[in-house]
């Protein structure tokens, strides 16, 4: 096809995938409510010049909530920009998932032409990857934030894989980028790549084994990943280890989530659906040449894609499996992986097996329009399916208290929180050892409890507790503070002193990976700037 020819199609494709973005009402999903907390959390951080607050300030009618610290927010500050800009909560959520379906359109084009150099298996990769029916699904049902921005970033996983095991790893880029990617947008994809990128080196491993530099730029890869991620990898695991939260409980039953086999192809959701899978029937009538190492990949890549489906099922013991991958909570999740390996494979088959056929352009132009219309159909039945209804967000609709605790299974509470609506309905309060109340002020991060008794021993004040909170009194001398307090809720003890003050300041740990990642990235930007005055 010609540059124009491509220039329409994927226009159409994602107008296709974001047409249910036009309404004044904002898209509904299992999870909006929490992801719009998330973006108007991080808006009132910028507002008051805290933009990278480890504990957000909005949760829990301001209790708090290491929502930042666990869960990235690599692309939510699009969205909250467009907050702090003045624009409503409906429409800056749909510019934002209008964002990420054009990036994840362009990141499939872009990173299956790496791969194979050709426009018309590059486009129908990312036809197929826009609009198969997990992701619209993920768009349109759950409102799955984070793996909708996790799957921009897989693409580049995969042809970082191809590039690391057929071109030399010549282009080390590609797996960096993707790794990094899906890391600062979601940690669950990041398991399943990692899987993923195990297993390729595992099934190809006589094939690196010859070339042993391979290995070390693998591992200099590694540590650029792990350079550029170490401002969010490094605190969270600091956080993970510091206490016991509620992701440690089984919130749901693997084993009665999981599918029957018939489930992957069925209208219903989650699932595949059956046209993402017609495509690798086209394998059977394709001459296999040995040295054809794109075909090899397409090969590997539908095998793949078809047991990360068919893992979403029975097949795996997931009962067994219940006490180790609880993180999991769905199965089906492995769609995630499934599809982008199952649309590389299927225009791979459908371009090949137009050409192996010595069929024309023609036919070329046939099978993309043939592909379009297949999967807009897809994606059009699986938004008419969903059940979930539209809703139009005020812009003040999180000043009330209540809604600030959408915080779905509340994982990374500590698990010393027990009752979720006393934070709400005391969150002006600081209690003492007594029970009696004082009354608490607030600036941004910071509360203080004023004409506080010279005999009480303690107080629980209005904070969710987590590692890195200070205290200090009027002089600014620090108080001794932990996680003792009722309800999961931070203990100040004054020592005589009438005034206490309570501030999230952040740990050592956090500060350092700070500065790791950003010495990283300012040494990179050094470097470019090098570079392009030596070519001069």
């Amino acid at each position: 096809m010609n540059k124009r020819q491509i220039q329409i199609i994927s226009i159409i494709t994602v107008f296709v995938a974001c047409l249910p973005l036009f309404t004044v009402n904002c898209i509904g999903g299992h999870d909006i409510a929490y992801h719009l907390l998330r973006i108007e959390s991080l808006k009132t951080g910028i507002l008051n010049g805290l933009p990278f607050l480890r504990i957000n300030m909005l949760y829990f009618g301001g209790a708090g909530y290491a929502g930042s610290l666990f869960y990235p927010d690599l692309f939510l500050y699009i969205p909250a920009l467009l907050r702090v800009a003045g624009v409503g909560i409906n429409l800056s959520y749909h510019i934002f998932i209008g964002f990420c379906i054009t990036a994840g359109f362009l990141s499939a084009l872009y990173c299956t032409y790496a791969v194979s150099g050709d426009t018309d298996i590059s486009l129908i990769t990312a036809m197929i990857f826009t609009l198969f029916k997990y992701h619209i699904y993920d768009i349109y049902t759950r409102g799955a934030i984070g793996e909708i921005t996790a799957m921009i970033f897989v693409p580049f996983v995969i042809a970082g894989i191809y590039d690391l095991i057929f071109n030399r790893f010549k282009r080390p880029q590609l797996l960096i980028i993707g790794m990094a990617g899906v890391i600062l947008c979601h940690t669950l994809t990041t398991f399943f790549c990692v899987v993923f990128c195990v297993a390729a080196v595992a099934v190809y491993i006589k094939r690196l084994y010859k070339n042993k530099r391979l290995l070390v730029k693998l591992i200099l890869a590694a540590l650029i990943v792990a350079l550029m991620t170490a401002f969010y990898v490094l605190p969270m695991l600091e956080m993970m280890f510091s206490a016991s939260f509620r992701l440690s409980e089984a919130f749901f039953d693997l084993n009665n989530e999981k599918l029957l086999i018939r489930n992957i192809f069925e209208t219903k959701d989650p699932s595949l659906g059956t046209v993402i899978f017609v495509p690798l029937l086209l394998r059977i009538f394709i001459k296999r040449i040995k040295e054809d190492e794109l075909m090899g990949f397409a090969d590997f890549a539908a095998l793949s894609g078809v047991l990360a489906a068919l893992f979403t099922t029975g097949i795996l013991p997931w009962d067994r499996l219940m006490n180790h991958f609880s993180f999991v909570q769905f199965p089906w999740r492995l769609f995630i992986l499934a599809g982008p390996l199952l649309a590389f494979a299927d225009s791979v088959y459908i371009i090949r097996f137009i050409r192996r056929s010595s069929l024309n352009n023609t036919a070329n132009t046939l099978a993309v329009l043939t592909v379009l219309a297949a999967m807009s159909l897809t994606a059009v039945n699986c938004v008419e399916n969903s059940a979930e209804p539209y809703y139009s967000y005020s812009n003040d609709y999180f000043e009330y208290a209540p809604f600030t605790a959408e915080v779905i299974g509340g994982e990374w509470l500590p698990a010393t929180v027990t009752d979720r609506d006393e934070l709400i309905y005391s969150k002006d309060t600081a209690y003492d050892e007594d029970g009696n109340g004082l009354k608490v002020g607030r600036v941004k991060n910071t509360l203080y409890v004023e004409n506080v008794p010279e005999d009480v021993d303690y107080l629980d004040v209005p904070f969710i507790y987590y590692k890195g909170y200070a205290a200090s009194d009027e002089n600014g001398e620090p108080l001794y503070i932990d996680g003792s307090g009722n309800n999961g809720k931070a203990r100040v003890y004054p020592k005589g002193s009438s005034y206490v003050r309570v501030y999230y300041k952040g740990t050592p740990v956090q500060k350092i990976s700070w500065l790791i990642s950003a010495v990283f990235y300012a040494g990179v930007i050094i470097n470019m700037i090098w570079k392009k005055k030596k070519d001069k």
